[in-house]
Order: C-alpha cells, then sequence, then structure tokens
C-alpha cells in the first residue's frame, strides 16, 4: 500500500515537472519563432526602401514645398552604387534634399569615401542638398574636435574629404546656416549637431561658445530649418520652446533597430524602453521635429520588422 502511494506520489511529481518545463518551454519557443520569422521577413524589407510622408503647415511660407530627408546609411547599399535610393529620389520631385548624419562609419575606406562623393553628387543634380554630420561620421569632416567629456563640442578645421564633397555642390551644415530662397520661399537653413542646452557635459565656457550661434539663427522672419542628427539636441530640457525654429530633422534613433510589428514602434533606443521619440512627426513646444529611422542598424545587429526608409516632408503654406 506505501508503495503505491510513493509511485502515485511520483508519477503526480513526474506530472507537475512535466508541465513546469511546458510552461518554460512553450514561451521560449514562442520567443525563438518570433525571432526567425522577423529575420525572414527583414532579409526581404531590410533591402527594400520604404516612405514615410509628412506634412508641415507654417503661415512662413508663401508656395508648398518638399523635402525628401535621408540619414544614418553607414555602409548599407541597396546596389553597387546605390542608384537605387537617388532614382527613388528622383522619383520625389524634391525642391531640396537634407542628408541628416552617419553617412560614413568610423574607420571609413578611402572606397567609402569616394561612393558617398558620388552619392552626393548625384543628389545635389537633382535639388539644392545639404548634409550635417552624425555621431559616426563627425570625424570625417574636419581635422580634429574639440570635447566635453565624451561629447563631440566644436570642429576644428576642415578635412580634405569635405573639400570633396562640397565640391559636389552639395552644401555642409554644421554651426552655421544658408539663407535661400526656394519656391519663392525664404529659408533659413542650418546645421547643429551639439546640444542646444546646457546638458551636464557642459562648462559655462562650452555653452557660451554655442549659444550665439542658436541665437543669431533665429534672428530672422524666414521658416527655419535646422538638420541636427541627434534627436536628443532639442528634445529635451524645454529646447524646443526655448528656440525660434520651425522645423529640426533628425535621425539616430534607427527606430531602435528592433522594432514591434506590424505598428512599427522602436522596443528601445537611447531614450529607453518604448521610447516617445523614435521615429515620426513630433511637437517640442513651438518647434516640430521630424526623426527619421534611416537605412541601417547597428552591425551586427540586423534590423527586425524596421525596414529602411526616406521621409518626405511636404511643408505647406498655410495662413494664420
Amino acid at each position: 500500500m506505501k508503495a503505491h502511494i510513493r509511485n502515485k506520489h511520483k508519477a503526480a511529481g513526474g506530472v507537475k515537472k512535466r508541465r513546469l518545463r511546458l510552461f518554460v518551454l512553450i514561451p521560449l519557443l514562442a520567443i525563438v519563432l518570433f525571432f526567425l520569422i522577423g529575420a525572414l521577413i527583414s532579409l526581404t524589407w531590410n533591402n527594400t526602401i520604404t516612405e514615410a510622408y509628412y506634412t508641415v503647415a507654417s503661415p512662413k511660407l508663401t508656395r508648398d514645398m518638399r523635402i525628401v530627408l535621408i540619414s544614418d546609411l553607414h555602409r548599407k547599399k541597396f546596389d553597387d552604387t546605390n542608384q537605387t535610393l537617388v532614382d527613388l529620389i528622383a522619383a520625389k520631385e524634391p525642391d531640396l534634399i537634407c542628408v541628416d548624419g552617419d553617412m560614413l562609419e568610423r574607420g571609413h575606406t578611402e572606397s567609402e569615401d569616394e561612393e558617398f562623393v558620388s552619392l552626393l553628387a548625384r543628389l545635389a543634380e537633382i535639388a539644392p542638398t545639404y548634409f550635417a554630420p552624425g555621431n559616426h561620421d563627425y570625424m570625417a569632416y574636419c581635422a580634429s574636435a574639440q570635447k566635453q567629456e565624451t561629447e563631440y563640442d566644436g570642429m576644428l578645421g576642415r578635412s580634405e574629404l569635405l573639400d570633396r564633397l562640397e565640391a559636389t555642390g552639395a552644401v555642409f551644415m554644421e554651426e552655421n546656416y544658408r539663407d535661400v530662397v526656394i519656391n519663392d520661399n525664404n529659408i533659413r537653413i542650418g546645421g547643429f549637431y551639439e546640444f542646444a542646452y546646457l546638458s551636464e557635459y557642459d562648462t559655462d565656457e562650452s555653452w557660451a561658445r554655442r549659444r550665439p550661434f542658436l541665437e543669431d539663427f533665429c534672428g530672422t522672419d524666414s521658416f527655419k530649418l535646422m538638420l541636427s542628427h541627434r534627436p536628443d539636441s532639442f528634445i529635451y530640457s524645454g529646447a524646443g520652446s526655448a528656440w525660434d525654429i520651425d522645423l529640426v530633422l533628425s535621425g539616430h534613433t534607427h527606430n531602435g533597430v528592433i522594432a514591434l510589428p506590424f505598428i512599427h514602434r522602436a522596443i528601445w533606443t537611447s531614450e529607453g524602453l518604448f521610447p516617445e521619440h523614435d521615429r515620426g512627426l513630433f511637437d517640442l513646444g513651438s518647434m516640430k521635429m521630424v526623426i527619421t529611422s534611416g537605412f541601417d542598424g547597428h552591425p551586427p545587429i540586423p534590423r527586425v520588422f524596421n525596414p529602411p526608409e526616406i521621409a518626405v516632408i511636404d511643408l505647406l503654406a498655410a495662413s494664420d
């Protein structure tokens, strides 16, 4: 009788253990299956450029105009010369093309430099083209850089590559601006990589060095467009309301590299888990910001449920 009870308890214990294993195993298998499906889908998606459309209306504009924004190419190639990308941008008939940083990687080669020169030359034939630095290619454009701890805090000198890039007709934007007329619209286009507020990395001297540029940039009644690779530069410390800038164009987030399927939201960026500012059009006080998820991820981590994109921004003339 005792042996029978022991066997009964043993059998019951075995059932519980099997249930526990299944309880653990099934979710693990589901997670693995999810990532396998995501990887298979992404193998196709990651070589197919998608388009994200946004509209921004402003009484400062007298006629509608279109901007195409690209960012974060890194070492991504859609064909041998990225002509696929050029043709897609041309098909959008932009009035202005903005290239917003991380088009090169750290350790970029001479061959990659030449490819970028060629890309900018072809873009500049389509429409006026302006390009800005990102955290991965900041040093590509200068002889050296000032730093505040780990943060870049200003370029010193010009690189030979920058001279070649600007020889294409494209215009480099970093703590400078141009006043231009596009489609009868007065536009001030600028570039600003660093933080637009007094950050934890700053000294009073470093903030005093770059603040006058922002004040000068804002001193116009024209529509003000800023290229700023990192959204971080303007989304914190009330910078969106502190500066009278109409539209900031950013990249950098890669939409978190791995995104939630179907809804295309980032799981994680440097802003944290399920970040507010992943990709899209955002209101930052009186300022608007468009963040593109760009083209590539963070090798060797592939983009998952997160196809590469160009951003097409239609600026609309509007009354008050």
